[in-house]
């Protein structure tokens, strides 16, 4: 269990974001317009469907933001493209 998780709740939000990528670690995003540098990358992990069932293909990166905002970032690698998933309170 990630620290984060035992220490508050989240808000969903599904949302696309463009994401900054050096050595293959997000270190910025882009999201509702604003631009967010990443101070450190608290885990990563993926998740892949069945090609029977819904053939899902993401790679989950928690990041904590400049600031001590904790997010969790997936990029769909199917369609390839990046989605802020979850804030962290």
């Amino acid at each position: 269990m990630f620290e984060s998780e035992r220490a508050g709740m989240t808000k969903l939000y599904e949302e696309l974001v463009a994401v900054e990528r050096d050595a293959g670690l997000p270190f910025a995003f882009v999201w509702r317009g604003r631009r967010y540098e990443v101070r450190d990358v608290i885990g990563r992990w993926r998740i892949e469907g069945r090609w029977w069932e819904d053939g899902r293909d993401r790679e989950y990166w928690r990041v904590e933001a400049k600031g001590g905002a904790v997010i969790d970032l997936y990029e769909d690698r199917r369609a390839g493209r990046w989605h802020l998933e979850r804030l962290w309170d």
